[in-house]
């Protein structure tokens, strides 16, 4: 149970990360840091106070690493202005 309400949690991220336009996605992807430290400080926040809750939050948060990981190597990423493309390369100009 606690598992697959950490699978819910990430998708929250998941949609946000999809709805976002493209070179902010990238970009977002290039500093990991600042997408994956906001979301789990806020997932813990939010499921603080139990065991259930805090288990879920740390699936989230490593789900969360993961996403952003496979977004690196599978769309690539932008870093100091620059298009880094991975296994697919995403059209910048729409």
């Amino acid at each position: 149970m606690m598992i697959e309400t950490g699978g819910i949690v990430f998708l929250s991220l998941a949609v946000l990360m999809w709805r976002l336009p493209r070179k902010t996605m990238l970009w977002f992807f290039g500093h990991p840091a600042w997408l994956e430290v906001p979301f789990s400080g806020a997932v813990y926040l939010l499921h603080y106070g139990t065991f259930s809750g805090m288990i879920s939050a740390a699936t989230a948060a490593c789900l969360c690493f993961c996403f952003v990981q496979m977004g690196r190597w599978l769309v690539g990423y932008i870093t100091a202005g620059k298009y880094v493309p991975g296994y697919l390369t995403l059209d910048l100009t729409r």
